[in-house]
């Protein structure tokens, strides 16, 4: 039995081929999601502006719906000192309503400074939180090493007062399963989904199982990270049944896996 987990592929790793390539990819891989860039870095600008960004948009959203393949998030969101309105969609106001369009049910964000302290970026947080909400998005703040408790707990107590989440970046081969375990636990309604690296995945091959074998079931799991960058681009589709065998293993408990090869 699979894991029920929401598996999700970050365009990112794919790079430079667009969305639309990626969702035609996965239908037959067992990736369920996509998580989209649509702004905040150059190479994705032109995909989501003009009347090419309208003709992107009309055909991503009838893709998603022929393929079955959902959107999990949206991003990115340049963080500073303040965060103004947006309602023309120059800027993170054009994020937020592809997210709605897509369906996505997260917009991430980074702050671009760290020159701030921790009540100034709850503050532009907790602005962005109000933004999103009648897009019906939730801002996760991304990514939050999962080997690094402290920046962990500043993560939280940004997030927090906005009822917003975190993007939890977990280590493949730093981490060990009661080390998850104990960050998940402590991240508690305040857990978005888990990132792990695609490279990392990879190469640690059936070593890392049962890493993620705790993971509440309703928490998504997505193939991204900044190592990343376009690992995939080449025969995607031929390699993804193999990576989310490897992320499977990941969540499958140590019990799982001795009843599945007892032939139980």
């Amino acid at each position: 039995m699979r894991a029920a987990n929401r598996l999700a592929v970050h365009q990112s790793v794919v790079h430079p081929h667009d969305a639309l390539e990626l969702t035609e990819a996965l239908p037959g891989t067992g990736w369920h999601s996509i998580g989209l860039h649509v702004g905040g870095t150059e190479e994705v600008e032109p995909w989501w502006r003009g009347g090419a960004g309208e003709r992107n948009l009309a055909r991503l959203v009838a893709l998603l719906l022929e393929t079955r393949v959902t959107v999990l998030d949206v991003g990115r969101v340049q963080l500073g000192t303040g965060l103004p309105r947006d309602d023309v969609h120059a800027g993170h106001g054009r994020v937020l309503d592809l997210g709605a369009r897509f369906g996505a049910r997260y917009v991430t964000a980074r702050f671009a400074t760290g020159d701030l302290g921790p009540a100034q970026r709850a503050d532009v947080f907790g602005r962005l939180a109000e933004q999103a909400r009648p897009y019906r998005l939730l801002p996760l703040l991304a990514p939050v090493p999962a080997d690094r408790p402290d920046l962990v707990a500043d993560a939280v107590a940004v997030v927090a007062p906005s009822a917003g989440g975190v993007v939890l970046d977990v280590p493949v081969s730093a981490c060990t399963p009661e080390e998850v375990e104990a960050v998940v636990d402590a991240l508690g309604d305040a857990l978005g989904y888990v990132r792990l690296s695609a490279r990392q995945v990879a190469a640690a091959g059936d070593g890392a199982a049962g890493l993620l074998a705790t993971l509440p079931p309703h928490v998504p799991v997505a193939l991204g990270g900044d190592d990343s960058l376009g690992v995939l681009r080449d025969d995607a589709a031929g390699r993804l049944p193999r990576l989310q065998q490897l992320v499977d293993g990941l969540l499958e408990h140590p019990r799982a896996r001795a009843r599945r090869l007892a032939g139980g």
